[in-house]
């Protein structure tokens, strides 16, 4: 055997004992960590498909409830109610906003809609159930304080603010200022993203208190 061999052989037989070393110290740990890893992974897994279930699970039950306002309203609100409460989201919150409008009167409506607001987990859906609550107001005592709930809502870039600037319009001309009903009919008609429907709503309002004011 050449000088060569003899030490290859040698050096062969060191790595493996080295390996063997290295293994007999770290080879239960690195089982160790490939057992966490594919639990990891299967976990994962397993709650995205459970996730995707309790989600479609809230999405029917959400529907038969909605389906149910038609026959039976207290049996609905019940339910929307329990799934304020339990259901995954979105449905959560739009059980909160449905279940509020079912209540018995306007009043408790506005006040439903008032409380389930400030919890809701977005602020377009807050800003929602605000501009909700405000529509059920107008023509009654709490009209005027709903409106200035409504003025940080009318902003530039604000969701709600053509509906916000509707409202108030149509809160102040039934408080008897048409001229400042007028002004906010004109802002809504002079904003270049007004939809059609607010639009010819807006013209309508603006024909007719024209047409009232030059009697």
């Amino acid at each position: 055997m050449s000088d060569s061999a003899a030490f290859q052989e040698v050096d062969e037989a060191v790595r493996k004992d080295d390996l063997k070393a290295w293994w007999d110290r770290y080879g239960t740990w690195v089982v160790a960590g490939a057992v966490v890893v594919v639990v990891a992974m299967a976990g994962a897994v397993g709650w995205r498909q459970y996730d995707t279930a309790q989600r479609a699970a809230s999405s029917a039950a959400y529907s038969a409830a909605i389906a149910q306002i038609g026959t039976d309203m207290a049996a609905a609100r019940a339910e929307l109610e329990k799934q304020a409460v339990e259901a995954r989201e979105p449905y959560r919150s739009l059980a909160a906003l449905i279940a509020a409008q079912l209540r018995d009167t306007l009043g408790e409506q506005v006040a439903a809609l008032t409380a389930v607001a400030p919890r809701l987990p977005s602020a377009e859906l807050t800003d929602l159930a605000t501009v909700i609550a405000a529509l059920k107001s107008v023509g009654s005592p709490q009209a005027a304080e709903m409106a200035a709930r409504l003025e940080p809502l009318a902003g530039p870039g604000r969701p709600f603010r053509i509906s916000v600037l509707e409202l108030q319009a149509l809160a102040a001309a039934r408080g008897g200022d048409a001229k400042r009903a007028r002004e906010l009919w004109n802002e809504i008609a002079k904003d270049p993203g007004v939809p059609q429907g607010a639009a010819q709503r807006v013209s309508a309002m603006l024909n007719l208190y024209g047409a009232a004011e030059a009697k």
